[in-house]
């Protein structure tokens, strides 16, 4: 007998079965690969940096904190949405008793009136804190009043975690979720600098990490404000874009593209401003697949799912409110400029007027309707830079000179790059208008709501804050620049420009803490 068939023989091994929820958590494990090691990183400095400002800044010192948090309040202990009421500035007696206890009107716009620090301010804080005073108020939330919900429905998971926790703590938990959502939003801009500028890696950390680092952006993520969610869903639009520009649109990056639309729109409607540049788009990406049918015909499914599903949320929340909270979901005063107490008569010409004079000086017989001559420069620039609380303080003038030397050296380093890579450029020009065209939407969009805050207050509305939305444009610029330096010098290039970076954000935390605790 052969000697290879006289042992035993041994019966094949069984196949091994694999539970689903262990084959669900091996699916996640998969895509969660897909993300670089260097963006989860970069996500979770930021939300370290965020969680910092958090605990720097004091209770409802973020512009409009008040009024987001009734909104939440409002939300989980009568499941109805906010709506104004008489006499305006009520809360619920809850939240009046904290902001009495804490200060808040005494130091709100005024810079050297500092936070509670002695122990008999303590002891009150406490002793609000310890009294069943009703969470229920008169419905209104203030400034966010005509808000979406859907950041408010998250914030609500955090607010409830704590059903015995006074306003204090509540908020506390509710700005770490804002922290997280301002770690998302650098992990996208990873992601949307990787599309971008495919290759160079440490460019991709260096624009994410300044984005981490920038004060502003911090600071708002910071606090509870709706901004958090905003710069998320407009980070998300700008990654689908870039990756659709690049690998061509199909099903799957319109479902992606739609899905950031959808529930940025259920966020905050300042995102209407993006529609026009987003058509642009679309069109653009059908156009370069129409010579083949079968990408002519994925490219109409990706364009018909983005569609679709950026709509569907905003078509929902206009049911529900009609039906359950008798209320529009675009409030017809964003629309029209008519509302219910209106100062100034609604004019074309004056609203096209406002818009320019938002961010250039007057021409020709403009009627000068800022305090600033040259708006871009002391609103935007500056405020950029860093203008923090309720626009009560900020940095030196001679910080914004500087950083404006910093910025003048990357924009023209950033513009070598772009010059040295002038070919590429050319075949991209689509693509770089629609980012053109998404600023210029937001910053229309901004001019319109500030025109009529100002025919029915007299009030001013503009912030910098309204511009962050388009921070990943700010860390591709940078990633541009620290690319111009090549292999040799690229990576010194970027550390330094993240060291001057981290030096400004905790320049910021500086003033923050000698503003409240000095």
């Amino acid at each position: 007998m052969n000697s290879r068939f006289s042992g035993p023989v041994s019966a094949p091994p069984r196949a091994r079965t694999v539970s689903p929820a262990r084959a669900r958590a091996r699916a996640i494990r998969t895509r969660l690969r897909i993300v670089p090691r260097a963006a989860w990183v970069c996500a979770l400095v930021a939300l370290a940096n965020g969680l910092a400002w958090s605990l720097i800044t004091p209770p409802f010192q973020v512009p409009d904190e008040n009024a987001h948090y009734a909104y939440v309040q409002q939300l989980v202990q009568t499941g109805d949405l906010p709506h104004p009421a008489t006499p305006a500035g009520a809360l619920s007696p809850q939240q009046d008793a904290t902001l009495s206890a804490i200060d808040f009107y005494w130091m709100v716009g005024r810079p050297y009136n500092p936070a509670p620090f002695t122990d008999l301010q303590q002891h009150a804080i406490e002793q609000v804190a310890s009294e069943k005073l009703s969470a229920r108020g008169t419905g209104d939330a203030l400034t966010a009043d005509n808000n979406p919900p859907l950041y408010y429905a998250i914030e609500a998971v955090p607010y409830m975690l704590m059903p015995g926790g006074g306003v204090l703590d509540r908020l506390a938990l509710m700005r770490a979720v804002s922290a997280l959502m301002g770690a998302i939003t650098v992990l996208l801009v990873f992601m949307f600098l990787r599309e971008l500028l495919p290759s160079r890696r440490w460019a991709w950390s260096a624009g994410a990490l300044l984005v981490a680092f920038q004060p502003m952006f911090a600071f708002i993520s910071g606090g509870v404000n709706n901004d958090n969610l905003l710069y998320l869903a407009a980070t998300g639009i700008l990654w689908a874009l870039a990756r659709a520009f690049r690998r061509g649109l199909d099903r799957g990056g319109g479902l992606l593209l739609g899905a950031f639309l959808g529930f940025g729109l259920v966020a905050k409607l300042n995102l209407l401003g993006f529609l026009p540049a987003l058509a642009l788009a679309l069109l653009l990406l059908l156009r370069r697949s129409w010579a083949s049918p079968d990408a002519r015909r994925e490219a109409l499914r990706g364009a018909g799912a983005a569609v679709l599903l950026g709509a569907a949320p905003l078509v929902v929340y206009e049911l529900l409110a009609h039906l359950l909270w008798n209320r529009g979901a675009v409030p017809i005063d964003v629309v029209t400029g008519r509302g219910a107490a209106v100062l100034h008569k609604f004019n074309f010409r004056g609203e096209l007027s406002h818009i320019w004079e938002l961010y250039f000086a007057p021409l020709g017989h403009m009627r000068d309707q800022f305090p600033h001559l040259l708006p871009i420069w002391d609103t935007w620039f500056r405020g950029l830079v860093g203008r923090f609380g309720w626009l009560d303080y900020e940095f030196p003038e001679w910080t914004s000179w500087t950083v404006l030397g910093v910025a003048g050296a990357l924009v023209t380093l950033a513009l070598g790059e772009l010059a040295r890579c002038r070919h590429a450029l050319r075949r991209r020009i689509g693509e770089l208008a629609v980012y053109a065209g998404l600023l210029a939407g937001l910053c229309v969009e901004i001019g319109i709501e500030s025109y009529h805050t100002y025919i029915q207050t007299g009030g001013q509305f503009e912030q910098p804050r309204y511009l962050l939305p388009m921070i990943g444009l700010y860390a591709a610029i940078v990633a541009l620049a620290v690319r111009f330096g090549g292999r040799r010098f690229g990576p010194a290039l970027a550390a330094a420009v993240v060291v001057l970076a981290i030096g400004h954000d905790l320049y910021a935390q500086a003033i923050t803490i000698a503003r409240y605790y000095a």
